[in-house]
């Protein structure tokens, strides 16, 4: 089955998708310091409820970029009421973005879009002005297995604030998911692909629906609940 077909499924009824509440993400509020006038870009930015929220209460113009053609359309759905938003719909490293021209770069759960982290951060940091907001969230590694079984593993904190120092921006501000929002997070993934297979019984994406959906609560329960966390990093370009 298309990927974009089981996410829009797993994600149907969510605004937010990332293991995080509303509460956390309006951090970034104060750690971006979002005001009228700034330029904005989010990469992989799916419904773009961040972006969309400031944009309901300041004068920003903001980009987002998705490959979700649902996903997008429901990011267009609400005028918002000051910003201007646009939206461009295909992968995000195929979109030329203006070197030094945003003054947030926001990537949440997305950096696989531009090739992996440290490929993300490269190309967030080129298209951010200097003093620019980086913004980035992903999977980070909490606890290291006690027997080593040769998976891969993304990196712990340390190692991403590293990542991000070498290219030149300097970390302020983490806000990190807690065991409850990711378990509420994946919960909502596995309660709607598992609803929509018993309404959908003979459609011909229903067993791959499931398996997939087996598949990522397994890794669920295996690795991210006892080893791994979600975290978003805030970081400054310096310069």
């Amino acid at each position: 089955m298309d990927h974009q077909d089981y996410w829009a499924i797993a994600e149907a009824d969510i605004e937010i998708q990332n293991p995080v509440t509303d509460r956390k993400l309006r951090l970034l509020d104060d750690y971006c310091d979002i005001r009228d006038g700034l330029r904005v870009l989010d990469v992989g930015c799916g419904k773009a409820w961040v972006m969309r929220q400031w944009a309901e209460r300041f004068a920003i113009d903001g980009v987002g970029l998705d490959v979700s053609r649902r996903f997008l359309d429901a990011a267009v759905r609400q005028r918002p009421a000051r910003g201007r938003l646009n939206f461009v719909l295909g992968p995000a490293d195929e979109y030329e973005a203006p070197p030094a021209s945003f003054d947030i770069v926001i990537c949440l759960g997305a950096a696989f879009t531009l090739g992996g982290f440290v490929q993300a951060i490269d190309w967030m940091t080129a298209a951010a002005k200097p003093g620019a907001a980086i913004v980035v969230g992903d999977l980070t590694l909490k606890h290291r297995p006690v027997v080593n079984t040769h998976q891969h593993f993304p990196p712990d904190a340390t190692e991403v604030i590293q990542v991000i120092e070498r290219h030149g921006a300097e970390v302020s501000a983490m806000i990190s998911a807690s065991d409850a929002d990711f378990e509420r997070h994946v919960s909502h993934h596995r309660h709607a692909t598992l609803r929509w297979a018993r309404e959908n019984p003979d459609h011909p994406d229903h067993d791959a629906v499931l398996d997939k959906s087996r598949a990522d609560w397994t890794y669920y329960l295996r690795t991210v609940r006892p080893l791994l966390g979600w975290t978003i990093f805030v970081a400054r370009k310096t310069g």
